[in-house]
């Protein structure tokens, strides 16, 4: 077990890790919700996620052009500073239908450092350490978005935003200083919106795809919480289900870290299939009871799936004769040009058939699960 924590570099990623989660969960965890309380249709709502992402797909390549000038800390800072003006426009319900342009430019740019978990992974990261190494990143994640989630829970039925907002603030300044720990700047020795969009559209691997179709799990990760609320159409008894989903999580992620060091691509297979399976109970559930059983079932196998599939693309990324951080960025990029196109579609269809738009958010899910199982086989045959 002290392997996985005798690196300094470990130690800091995980608590970093901790760190964003507590502060990002009111966006990540509660953000479609909110924005619904607040009087925004699902539509809209899909739209707003849309060309949020279609924003971030610019900007990521700025991350490498920042962080190779700057370091990795100092582009992380940036993209906190828009999450924080983020955090208090959603917590602020006066304003947020009439700036509504100008919540989408923020959530955009947020998104500047979203190759760094990669890029610091890649760098740091023991190969044959990497399956429980993403396991205690994810345990991590689990503890910190759990106690944010009380804390966001008692902040919006209480309306003490102004101590949620601020405790919000310092955890995503904590995690900037220890990133500042281990930070690093990146190599950029092309143009690197040039050097993505060439690798975009030349090459042959797999790996910009896999990133595509996980743009479908992402999107059921996000509205699934929100489909959750419209059942339970109570804000106390849908934190109470998404906080004990989360607790419930810290245990078969340790289990699935350490099956992918020892067989990942039986991992993948396994996890795969149970996450097919959660997705399409989705389809055929009506009971309330049911329907929250299975979103805390939802969420706790999202995690291991997450685990043992984010094992395989960065022993991709570290096993590429590419530039690590370059790939990096490349993926986050075709996640976002693909999930501009699936937002807008998915709004489009959502102002003609409702909330009936979750069933094919689900049904997308299932399809990208199987195509991803599929293609980290291919990727990994080449």
């Amino acid at each position: 077990m002290k392997e996985y924590f005798y690196k300094k570099e470990y130690k800091y990623m995980y608590f970093s890790t901790l760190s964003y989660n507590f502060a990002n969960a009111l966006i990540g965890t509660f953000g479609t919700v909110m924005l619904y309380k607040n009087g925004i249709s699902i539509w809209l709502i899909l739209l707003i996620y849309g060309l949020r992402f279609g924003i971030t797909g610019f900007t990521t390549p700025l991350f490498v052009t920042i962080s190779s000038k700057l370091g990795i800390a100092k582009c992380i800072m940036i993209s906190n500073i828009f999450s924080i003006i983020c955090a208090y426009m959603l917590l602020d319900t006066t304003n947020l239908y009439k700036s509504i342009v100008i919540f989408i430019l923020i959530m955009g740019f947020m998104g500047l450092s979203n190759p760094s978990s990669d890029a610091l992974s890649s760098k740091y990261v023991e190969t044959e350490h990497r399956g429980k190494y993403n396991s205690f990143i994810n345990i991590s994640k689990i503890l910190g978005t759990a106690l944010a989630s009380c804390f966001v829970a008692w902040g919006v039925i209480t309306n003490n935003n102004i101590i949620l907002f601020l405790i919000i603030t310092i955890f995503f300044v904590l995690q900037y200083i220890l990133i500042k720990k281990i930070d690093y700047k990146v190599k950029n020795k092309t143009n690197a919106f040039k050097s993505t969009i060439k690798y975009i559209f030349k090459s042959k691997s797999r790996y910009k795809i896999i990133y595509a179709l996980t743009t479908n799990q992402i999107i059921e990760k996000q509205f699934a919480p929100l489909y959750l609320y419209i059942v339970l159409k109570d804000f106390s008894t849908f934190s109470s289900v998404i906080i004990v989903s989360l607790l419930l999580q810290i245990v078969t992620i340790t289990f699935i870290g350490r099956y992918s060091d020892k067989n990942l691509s039986k991992s993948n297979n396994l996890v795969s299939i149970i996450k097919a399976f959660i997705s399409g109970i989705y389809l055929f559930a009506r009971n309330k009871v049911i329907i929250s059983l299975n979103n805390a079932l939802s969420d706790n196998f999202a995690k291991v799936y997450e685990t043992s599939i984010q094992t395989s693309i960065q022993n991709i990324i570290k096993e590429s004769k590419e530039d690590n951080d370059l790939l990096s960025a490349v993926g986050q990029m075709c996640l976002c040009f693909t999930e501009v196109i699936i937002f807008i579609l998915l709004a489009i269809l959502s102002n003609f058939i409702g909330e009936n738009i979750f069933y094919i958010i689900f049904i997308l899910s299932i399809i990208s699960t199987i195509a991803i199982n599929f293609c980290i086989k291919s990727e990994n045959k080449v």
